[in-house]
């Protein structure tokens, strides 16, 4: 399946693509790194786009500054992949919101 993006014109933030990572780990899944790749092709198609990342850490584990370095994670390798590390904004819902399920939700937007 090729690179889907968000129905209709984006005029806010919407949620495009969701990373889950394992307890107390920032990096990746080899599992999910093939929407790094659908991200990429969809961003060098759609130059008028902008990324967002979000990212939360999980009630189990180690959570200090967890979610920061997911986020950091998700936005390292989206720039290794092609997409201009302009493009990207990167945050994270603070390690404070223990019960979200220890995700990294990237949103698009248009730039207009």
């Amino acid at each position: 399946m090729g690179a889907q993006g968000p129905i209709g014109a984006v005029q806010t933030w919407s949620s495009y693509r969701n990373f889950l990572f394992d307890v107390n780990q920032s990096d990746i899944r080899s599992s999910e790194m093939s929407q790094v790749s659908e991200i990429a092709t969809y961003m060098q198609q759609n130059p008028s786009l902008q990324l967002g990342i979000d990212g939360s850490a999980d009630s189990r584990g180690d959570v200090s500054n967890l979610s920061q370095r997911r986020v950091n994670s998700v936005r390292a390798a989206l720039i290794r992949a092609g997409v201009p590390a302009g493009r990207i904004q990167a945050g994270a819902f603070g390690d404070q919101r223990l019960n979200r399920d220890g995700r990294v939700e990237v949103l698009v937007r248009s730039s207009n």
